[in-house]
This record gives C-alpha cells, structure tokens and sequence, in this order.
C-alpha cells in the first residue's frame, strides 16, 4: 500500500512540475504578444499622425493654388470627385470600425 502512495506522490509531483513548465511557456508567450501589440500600437499611432500631415499638406496645397489662380474652387472638387469615386479602391467611408 506504501508503494502505492509513494507512487501517486511521484505522480503528483511530476504533473505539477508539468504543470509549472507550461504556464511558464505560456506566461512567455503571452509576453512576447502584448510586446508585439504595443509595437504595432506604437506604428499605427504614428502612421494615423502621418496622415493627418498628409491631409493638412493637401488642404493647404489646395489653398494655395486656388489663392495663386492656378486651379479654380471647381477643378479642385472635380479631382475630389475623380479620385474619391474611383474603381473601388482606397479608403471606405462610412464604415463601423470593425476589422473583418
């Protein structure tokens, strides 16, 4: 009956020691995917600052030739026209923020 107990001890210790490997590997992986997160984060934040730049340097480039009388107000919209209403491409409006 000793053996039997002494056994189930091995047993249960050599499940626990089992048991701390795999929450180690996985608390280490976990790690490694909020780093990752933060990272991707980190560059969607600056692409969305880089454009708004790009959204400020149009609106002011457009501005500007309408001041210089290089472009009229309507061949400004018409261009807006032209590339907002393409083929299907590009930027979606109207969307509900959802990825897929």
């Amino acid at each position: 009956m000793s053996v039997l107990v002494a056994a189930l001890a091995v047993l249960a210790a050599a499940l626990s020691f089992r048991l701390v490997r795999l929450q180690r590997a996985h608390e280490l992986g976990m790690a490694t995917v909020d780093e990752k997160l933060k990272e991707l984060s980190v560059r969607l934040e600056a692409t969305e600052q880089d454009l708004a730049n790009a959204l400020t340097q149009g609106k002011v480039s457009e501005s500007l030739l309408v001041e210089k009388g290089i472009a009229e107000e309507e061949d400004i919209e018409a261009a807006h026209r032209r590339f907002d209403g393409g083929a299907g491409g590009g930027h979606v409006r109207n969307r509900d923020g959802e990825l897929h």
